[in-house]
């Protein structure tokens, strides 16, 4: 066990995935922090990080530099651009 720093965009998944190699790892990486699975994380948040599941999918991360960062921030520009996709005749 070690720690690690989250991220700017990162989910508890995202930091399970990066640290355990595993979606396996979700669940002993939120009860380590006291954590719900569905947590927003703040940037620069230390968490406690679990067991690694799976080291090759580990070690391929840190050797490629893959820091995972999925959650999706909406904004009004956002909604804004969606709704105007349609057909404009």
């Amino acid at each position: 066990m070690g720690t690690i720093i989250v991220k700017d965009r990162q989910t508890l998944l995202d930091v399970a995935l990066q640290t355990s190699g595993s979606l396996e790892g979700l669940m002993d990486l939120a009860i380590a922090n006291g954590r719900s699975v569905t947590d927003e994380l703040a940037d620069g948040e230390e968490l406690i990080t679990g067991e690694v599941v799976d080291r090759k999918v580990v070690e391929r991360y840190e050797m490629e530099g893959v820091c995972p960062a999925t959650e999706e921030i909406i904004t009004t520009k956002k909604i804004s651009d969606e709704n105007n996709s349609g057909d404009q005749g």
